[in-house]
């Protein structure tokens, strides 16, 4: 097929491009080697065109060091607050679009979707809002609520993380960070306040965003926000109405900071998130048979204390209390059946990293631990629910050990290991223990100022849910006489990831012209998942349940670069990856197939305008498991302008859009219901 050949060919240019990139930088950049650890190198020195260049934002997820993401051993991205405001995204899959390695499970509903990243979802992914775990995962229903209003910087960890992250983290680690007022106070500013409100055709959408900030004392800061979004249903590319996809939500926000002295500070966040609509009782999918009238409410709370003292090599601490309340409550329509699933997760993490000057060569030792608990609660009609979400807790508790080494200006090492423990119980159920270690080692080498190869491995650990253990009962029916029944495997194994990393990170400035600035991370990668966990259903027997595969392999490439010169700017990412069941060689779920995205735009600095486009192209996918549907490739294209009008009001941004300008039928990865069609959007902020 032509889509088929012209994604491979643009995938192949990835690395060519990258390549080239490579050989003029050697010329163009300082031969002088930087290393991962020094955070304020001569390119950060540099003004490079006055920018902030994504891929040299510092990490959230790869160490407590402050590794900035291009100069870190691993396959990182982040949305940062600029491409935040091109895109306004609706929903999490706004937001991740285009991501190499990354898509999003449950279709276009905003409150069921949830990121896959290298093909694996769920509990095998773990996200963090603002360091809290989000670890509701009730089947088709979701579970990860967000307001993009207030998201600040989304980072994915592409990859085991399970050293630093602890269980869950097979695929990898989505991490949120929401505004505080440091983000919002302009230089010299002690108090202010931003109005926003934007609106979609698609959907005819309207959301409404207040916020109050402000510096109480020289050493405090308070943020408070407010969101309101309402929504209709939308329609796909072919101009159909897509049933019950209308939102209704409210989110609070309230963050503050106190700066104890120059060294310590003390954070407060609370968030509240509440959504009421009428949804299909499995709202990832096109069925509108059974309807219920749903309420989704997400109580988060994080306290935090950060110690960093540049001049002290024995303290650099953080800790994290935090607690997440999470209430799925849905009425049946037809009958007035009561459903209600509650999961709320406590807990406590901490880490201390000192450095050692060992005679030429830096030694990072980073020792931490955390500990959680998810305790979850079922009801039908005020009765308890054993079979179907029983009350149940899970008690997870890990300390880890990482130490990052700069043996030479050029060569850096990196090793880890975690151990970890559960406990799981539930009414009625046999309790379960066990344990896990996972370890990691990296190396990276700077051949030149602008090429850094790496080589990374890494183990990660997954305890079985609650519900892949305990689930039982009735799960669908499909008339009279004929339903389907979940069965309980109380003895499903933990899985186990062990993944070979190969990549290479680039980095030049100064490369084609005066100020401009090139990134760029390539990858492969092979996955081995042992003791797989894959819930299987069986029509013509009438049972669903999970089970253990011996093992699946998940490989492939992923290549992300950037290019801005201040006045232009282009990206470019790509991705190809296979998962198979390494004993039958039957193909995974959740493997998307094939893909490349390119972005650009131009700036014209002087008027404070920005315009350019984006473009998605996702190759067919036919390596599907033999009870799922093949899916079509697309491709979608997009514009997007913004203007910051302070020469004409103060304060005043305005930003534009069209999503899927071509007004494209299609589907994502997994998904069964058609994505929006053609879709302007425009909003319009104000700062006092």
């Amino acid at each position: 097929m032509v889509r088929t050949t012209s994604a491979r060919l643009l995938m192949a240019t990835v690395s060519m491009l990258a390549l080239c990139v490579s050989a003029h930088a050697q010329d163009a950049t300082d031969e002088t080697p930087k290393t991962t650890t020094d955070q304020t190198s001569d390119d950060a020195a540099q003004p490079v065109s006055e920018r902030t260049i994504v891929l040299d934002a510092i990490s959230v997820t790869a160490s407590k060091t402050g590794t900035s993401v291009i100069d870190a051993p691993a396959s990182i991205s982040i949305v940062d607050q600029e491409e935040l405001q091109r895109r306004q995204p609706d929903n999490l899959g706004d937001i991740l679009r285009g991501m190499p390695g990354v898509e999003v499970s449950g279709g276009p509903r905003s409150t069921v979707q949830m990121p896959i990243i290298r093909g694996l979802t769920d509990n095998r992914v773990v996200i963090r809002v603002d360091g809290a775990r989000a670890n509701l995962n009730v089947g088709h229903k979701g579970g990860l609520f967000i307001d993009p209003e207030v998201v600040k910087q989304v980072e994915v960890y592409r990859g085991p993380a399970s050293t630093m992250q602890g269980t869950g983290a097979l695929g990898g680690v989505l991490a949120l960070t929401t505004v505080d007022a440091n983000d919002m106070l302009e230089p010299g500013q002690n108090i202010g306040a931003r109005v926003k409100a934007g609106y979609t055709s698609v959907d005819h959408g309207m959301t409404w965003n207040g916020m109050a900030y402000g510096r109480p004392t020289d050493n405090s800061d308070i943020l408070v926000s407010v969101t309101r979004k309402n929504t209709d249903d939308f329609e796909a590319g072919n101009g159909e109405e897509q049933p019950y996809t209308d939102d209704d939500y409210i989110n609070g926000l309230f963050k503050a900071g106190l700066d104890i002295n120059d060294v310590s500070r003390l954070t407060l966040s609370l968030q509240r998130y509440s959504d009421d609509h009428e949804l299909p009782s499995a709202p990832d999918g096109t069925s509108t048979d059974n309807l219920t009238d749903r309420e989704s409410t997400q109580t988060t709370a994080v306290v935090g204390y950060e110690y960093d003292d540049s001049a002290n090599d024995w303290v650099d601490a953080e800790v994290r209390l935090y607690g997440m309340d999470n209430d799925i409550h849905e009425v049946r329509i037809s009958d007035g059946r009561d459903d209600r699933r509650e999961l709320q997760t406590v807990g406590l993490e901490g880490s201390n990293t000192v450095r050692f000057d060992l005679g030429g060569g830096e030694l990072f030792t980073t020792v931490g631990g955390e500990v959680f608990r998810d305790s979850q609660e079922g009801r039908r009609d005020g009765e308890p629910t054993p079979g179907w979400f029983p009350d149940a807790e899970m008690l997870i508790s890990g300390v880890y050990i990482d130490n990052t080494y700069a043996v030479t200006e050029r060569l850096e090492l990196g090793a880890g290991v975690r151990f970890d423990s559960f406990d799981l119980s539930a009414d009625g159920q046999e309790d379960r223990t066990d344990q896990a270690v996972s370890p990691r080692f990296s190396a990276s080498y700077r051949v030149t100022s602008w090429m850094q190869p790496y080589v990374s491995y890494a183990e990660a650990f997954n305890a079985p849910t609650l519900n892949q253990l305990y689930n039982d009962g009735l799960h669908f029916s499909m008339g009279p006489g004929n339903n389907n029944f979940f069965v309980p495997n109380p003895n499903l194994d933990a899985e186990t990831a062990k993944t070979w990393e190969f990549g290479t990170n680039f980095k030049a400035d100064d490369l084609i012209v005066g100020g401009d600035a090139v990134r760029a991370k390539v990858s492969y990668f092979r996955n081995k998942v042992e003791d797989y966990i894959e819930q299987s259903t069986d029509i013509a027997g009438g049972t669903t349940t999970s089970s253990n595969l011996p093992e699946a392999e998940i490989k492939g490439f992923e290549a992300e670069l950037t290019y801005d010169t201040g006045v232009v700017f282009a990206g470019l990412a790509a991705a190809r990856i296979r998962g198979e069941n390494a004993r039958t060689g039957e193909y995974l779920s959740n493997i998307s197939g094939d893909k490349v995205s390119v972005s650009g735009g131009y700036r014209f600095v002087d008027e404070g305008v920005e315009v350019g486009g984006r473009a998605n192209m996702v190759d067919a996918q036919n390596r599907v498991p033999d009870d799922e549907d093949e899916r079509d490739g697309y491709a979608t294209f997009d514009l997007f302008a913004n203007w910051h009008a302070d020469e004409v009001v103060n304060g005043l941004t305005v930003n534009f859009g069209v999503d899927n300008i071509l007004d494209q039928k299609y589907r994502t990865s997994a998904a069964t219901l058609y994505e929006p069609g053609r879709n302007v959007k425009i909003s319009a902020s104000m700062k006092f």
